[in-house]
């Protein structure tokens, strides 16, 4: 089992950038249809927020139903450029865990389970939908993880070419 991890674990230190990029990739891929998903079915989105079996949705749903398809793209667009992607990451990992918990509200909680969301997701079931958010949990964190150790690296190396022109 050990040879099997450190085999895995040298291949994403190998390929950290291949890595990183493709999960950018695909949380801007995901924000920016399902934020534009949003803003062109607004009144189903907000009909779905408004009618939520969880209290307090209803209260907030004019605003929610603007405010996160303009966070979903604002996120993406933090995902494109190198110099704000680990922003973008984390900003996507905290709209995953909110999704997440309103999932499993929905879930575990709700007396009934309400129509799904937009696009493809309506595809999926209210378990599928939470395994799924499980899943962009998991890439956030690992995207997060491997572009901190990437800036880590390259911090050690400006460091050290600073230090040997310094001695020169």
């Amino acid at each position: 089992m050990k040879p099997v991890f450190l085999s895995i674990l040298r291949f994403v230190l190998r390929h950290r950038k291949v890595i990183i990029d493709g999960i950018a990739i695909l949380f801007i891929l995901l924000f920016v249809y399902a934020g534009f998903t949003k803003f062109s079915e607004g009144d189903r989105f907000y009909t779905n927020l408004y009618n939520s079996p969880l209290f307090g949705v209803k209260s907030i749903a004019h605003i929610v139903s603007w405010a996160i398809p303009a966070l979903e793209i604002i996120i993406a667009a933090l995902l494109v450029w190198p110099k704000t992607r680990l922003k973008g990451l984390y900003a996507a990992l905290v709209l995953m865990i909110l999704f997440t918990v309103y999932v499993a509200g929905i879930l575990f909680v709700s007396p009934y389970t309400p129509c799904s969301c937009g696009g493809v997701i309506t595809l999926l079931t209210w378990t599928q939908h939470f395994i799924l958010n499980i899943i962009w949990i998991v890439l956030a964190i690992l995207g997060i993880i491997l572009l901190r150790k990437q800036d880590k690296t390259r911090n050690k190396i400006k460091n050290s070419k600073l230090s040997n022109y310094q001695l020169e």
